[in-house]
């Protein structure tokens, strides 16, 4: 990961900004939902000029040019925009007010459902659910039409509460990322996503390759330090890093898998030798030198690097069987769980435990990932500070092992009663598990599934 990312997003979220002197100025304050004053929040004019709230949630931002629209960021909120093509300027000054929804994701004063299983969401042959995030109390989801793609904010019971059509491009993924931001991302493009109350706006696009640098690779801020995963050569290894309060870098921790990770190296000198005898001698030389691609393990992975290489059936069989073993990557995955950073080594079998406050680490053994079934996934429930370890069960079902971070042992399975095909997109809040499942293996419509999983305890 390039060291930028973390001036980039420290850039997003800055204490102290100066504003910019001019002719035009916009002055204002910033809210909570229930009208608390929020100091600290960022307020971004035209992506141009930029101000920090005061104590008391005031901002002044003096502009050159009449602006056109703001952007307010506080991490712990939904991003929000305002266009002020409608917004009365007196003479050249105009005082607005923003009211920040929070998205956390809260324990409500009810949490059991009457409804084992309610579907969400149903995919028809025109419509298809190609990704959901979270949205404080509320879903947001990502639906493609055929060749158009709409953002649609939904309630917890699946309910339309807006939407909004997206630009033209091939949509793939969305992402909250550790700011509390939402980004949805094409091929080409991302756009971030604002929210305010039921209404859905998106910010001017940016390169996809910049999302998947610099945004992607932040896992988490906890107590102002900014947490990134890298990830090695072929996927076989995980680097946790942090960035403290003085911009500072540091090693959180480092789990690699030596035997996959040499394995894959020789596998891909292998290809690449071979690959190498079926091209003209000066690409030979751009690999041998350094100059292609090729040479760079990291950039061989990408899939149009490698299909490049696909130019015998026997080239194109080794390539195959070399993308399945890529696939059986180094999982390792970093939660905040109360007050403790946690990463779960299941390279090594360790649950590594740290507590940022006191300045203190420890680790437990674990060897839930070891049982049969185990399907190399752990869920977070962020509400309720629960983890679970995903796993099939004897007769092909789902089963959710909750793993107790205090010993690393198992404190309770779940055997929900529904096992769709093609089951993917887990995720948890308030004891309620969301996937994305297909009903019938011949009907080739999926639906987001939201189960009561305390119902379904062993």
């Amino acid at each position: 990961m390039k060291r930028s990312s973390i001036w980039i997003l420290c850039c997003l979220l800055a204490t102290s900004v100066h504003a910019q002197p001019g002719e035009w100025r916009v002055t204002g304050r910033v809210y909570g939902e229930a009208g608390e004053l929020l100091p600290g929040a960022t307020v971004i004019a035209d992506e141009t000029a930029q101000a920090v709230t005061d104590t008391s949630g005031a901002f002044d931002l003096r502009l050159r040019e009449r602006p056109k629209a703001l952007t307010v960021r506080h991490v712990g909120y939904f991003l929000q925009r305002m266009r002020l093509d409608t917004v009365t300027f007196s003479g050249k000054t105009a005082r607005v007010q923003f009211f920040l929804v929070s998205n956390t994701v809260s324990l409500p004063e009810v949490a059991i459902s009457e409804k084992p299983v309610e579907t969400l969401f149903q995919e028809n042959y025109q419509t298809n659910l190609m990704d959901y995030v979270f949205a404080g109390k509320d879903l947001l989801l990502l639906v493609g039409e055929g060749k158009k793609y709409y953002l649609r904010l939904a309630n917890d019971a699946g309910r339309t509460l807006a939407e909004m059509r997206l630009p033209a491009e091939h949509f793939i993924q969305l992402h909250q990322s550790c700011t509390g931001d939402f980004h949805v991302v094409g091929d080409a493009w991302a756009w971030e996503v604002a929210l305010s109350g039921q209404k859905i706006d998106t910010l001017p696009r940016y390169p996809a390759i910049h999302f998947h640098e610099l945004i992607e690779p932040c896992v988490l801020i906890h107590n102002d330090f900014y947490f990134f995963r890298e990830t090695g050569p072929f996927r076989q290894s995980v680097r946790y890093v942090y960035f403290d309060l003085n911009k500072q870098r540091h090693l959180l921790a480092y789990i690699r898998d030596e035997a996959a990770e040499e394995q894959l190296s020789r596998r891909y000198r292998e290809i690449l030798h071979a690959y190498m005898q079926t091209i003209p001698d000066v690409d030979r030389d751009d690999i041998l030198t350094g100059k292609s691609p090729l040479a760079d393990p990291a950039q061989a992975l990408k899939p149009e690097n490698l299909g490049k290489m696909a130019e015998t059936n026997a080239l194109v069989g080794a390539i195959g069987f070399f993308n399945v073993l890529i696939a059986d990557s180094v999982y390792a995955p970093l939660f905040k769980i109360g007050g403790l950073i946690c990463v779960f080594d299941h390279v090594n079998g360790f649950l590594l435990r740290f507590d940022m406050a006191l300045g203190g680490d420890s680790s437990i053994p674990i060897g839930y990932h070891h049982a049969p079934g185990w399907r190399k996934e752990t869920i977070l429930d962020v509400a309720l500070d629960r983890v679970y370890g995903r796993f099939t069960g004897k007769n092909g079902g789902l089963v959710l092992k909750e793993i107790d971070v205090g010993d690393g042992g198992i404190r309770k399975e779940y055997a929900p009663e529904i096992a769709p095909y093609l089951a993917d997109n887990f995720q948890m809040r308030n004891g309620y598990l969301y996937f994305i499942g297909q009903p019938e293996v011949n009907v080739p419509n999926r639906r987001l599934y939201k189960v009561n999983l305390f119902k379904f305890g062993k």
